[in-house]
């Protein structure tokens, strides 16, 4: 899901809706694209140490798993307890306060069928075999396309 797409999607959506979306810089594997103060903001989620957190903070306030970080995340939310913090878009503005409290779907959209099958055979195909596939050379380049998300998942899946 893009930036654009998430904004779209969040567009309407009270202060403290959010969804966890693949990362667009290749440092980084997710995004938290999020409301507050009105307004959609966008933060990396790190992944240091084999844990899940903000600012490299994984000692303190992350979990070795994305969901288990999102879900202590919405539970200090509710709870009021803790609040995380995002630094200011500009000099001089005060930190944003970032509340995780309505977990909105990325997925609430039914994906192609065109999409579906490329996936499943990504998980089924290693991407240095799509060449001996006896398919047209277009559909072989839409099957080697597809997120770095996609290509991390299938590389931890054993291959045929």
């Amino acid at each position: 899901m893009s930036w654009d797409d998430a904004e779209m999607r969040l567009e309407n959506t009270p202060d403290g809706s959010f969804l966890v979306r693949d990362s667009s810089d290749d440092r980084h594997i997710l995004s938290l694209t999020f409301r507050v103060q009105g307004s959609t903001h966008h933060t990396r989620i790190e992944h240091h140490n084999g844990k899940f957190s903000f600012w490299s903070q994984p000692t303190t306030h992350g979990s070795s798993s994305i969901v288990e970080f999102i879900e202590e995340a919405m539970r200090h939310s509710r709870n009021g307890r803790f609040l995380y913090f995002l630094r200011p878009r500009w000099p001089g503005l005060p930190p944003v306060p970032l509340q995780l409290l309505y977990p909105i779907s990325r997925f609430q959209k039914a994906r192609s069928l065109q999409h579906m099958c490329r996936f499943v055979i990504r998980r089924n195909v290693r991407l240095d075999h799509i060449d001996a596939l006896p398919l047209p050379r277009r559909l072989k380049d839409y099957l080697r396309k597809g997120s770095i998300i996609l290509q991390m998942i299938l590389s931890l899946k054993p291959m045929r």
